[in-house]
């Protein structure tokens, strides 16, 4: 049964979110349009697919190190610094290469939104390279930047270019607001004294990216049920349902290398053979499969054992 604390919990990070998001697309669609509001959608998730391929957990290693020497503390930081910037450069290049893609197969709208909403790609790399950005919150200052942007870019008269910059602000305003709202200090569960190395962001991505695709395979099937199903799902991350169910995905490294390319394979269908905007998003959440799924196999060298007792999970995905 669900006790109070945790109705508390889901409504401030999934229920109140998901809310806000309601009321984002709400304004988007009322200022230019269900199609073009399908396409930012596209634009959106396809960013948020680069963004899956090429994450590497680093926040969970720096909240075990907060109170570790300061010498271990800016190793860490600096280190984490390092190999977000690589992701970021990553993440632009990717962007530039779906940009002409899109072009290509005469997506020219899609292709406009991806670097408008691209712009909080540096927000995302602050983040993720800062213990003091540790918050079970991010996914509500998120929602409400996003609708805060939005009804700016609105009220502003700037149509479809300030729909596309108000995706890209979010990640800025979300990143402020968690930076620097005040809050208890972090007392880490596992504490280290160890200077951060490559393997351990290595294994915590590959392990935490296993939950992420557990989630997403569980929302895409309870889309069919469309809002309520959303609701579950959000419910279900909520109460770390998922991770439940992660232990029992297949442990075999030709599995999500076939996924991998057969999702990917019915997206690029979907983008060039159909070109709808219902398909283009449809596309994008099949990217993001694929993206999860490639990840994990590029990882998987260091998988350890479920049962490893040092592991960080981390909860990044946004929606």
């Amino acid at each position: 049964m669900i006790k109070r604390r945790q109705v508390v919990r889901l409504s401030l990070r999934e229920y109140l979110p998901l809310l806000l998001t309601a009321a984002l697309w709400a304004v988007i669609i009322l200022e230019i349009g269900t199609a073009d509001a399908a396409r930012l959608l596209a634009a959106t998730v396809t960013l948020r697919a680069l963004q899956m391929a090429t994450r590497l957990s680093t926040a969970g290693s720096l909240k075990t190190r907060v109170e570790a020497r300061p010498s271990v503390r800016r190793q860490a930081r600096r280190f984490a610094i390092r190999v977000q910037f690589a992701v970021l450069l990553a993440n632009v290049a990717l962007v530039a290469l779906f940009v002409a893609a899109l072009r290509s197969i005469g997506q020219h709208e899609v292709a406009a939104f991806l670097p408008l909403v691209a712009i909080g790609l540096p927000a995302r790399m602050l983040r993720f390279s800062d213990a003091r950005t540790d918050s079970p919150y991010f996914r509500l200052a998120l929602a409400a930047g996003g609708l805060a942007t939005a009804l700016l870019g609105w009220a502003a008269g700037l149509g479809a270019l300030g729909m596309g910059l108000a995706f890209g602000a979010r990640e800025w305003v979300a990143y402020a607001v968690i930076r620097w709202w005040p809050r208890p200090p972090h007392v880490p569960q596992r504490p280290t004294d160890q200077p951060l190395a490559l393997a351990e962001i290595a294994r915590n991505t590959a392990v935490s990216g296993r939950r992420l695709l557990t989630y997403r395979l569980t929302k895409v099937a309870l889309t069919v049920f469309g809002p309520v199903g959303n609701l579950a799902a959000r419910t279900g991350r909520g109460l770390n349902w998922h991770n439940r169910i992660e232990p029992y995905l297949p442990h075999h490294l030709s599995g999500f290398i076939l996924f991998a390319i057969g999702t990917a394979g019915v997206s690029a269908f979907l983008a060039m053979g159909v070109g709808k905007p219902v398909a283009l998003v449809a596309a994008a959440g099949l990217l993001q499969l694929s993206a999860v799924a490639t990840n994990i196999a590029l990882m998987w060298r260091w998988l350890p054992d479920r049962k490893d007792p040092n592991l960080i999970v981390e909860d990044d995905d946004e929606d």
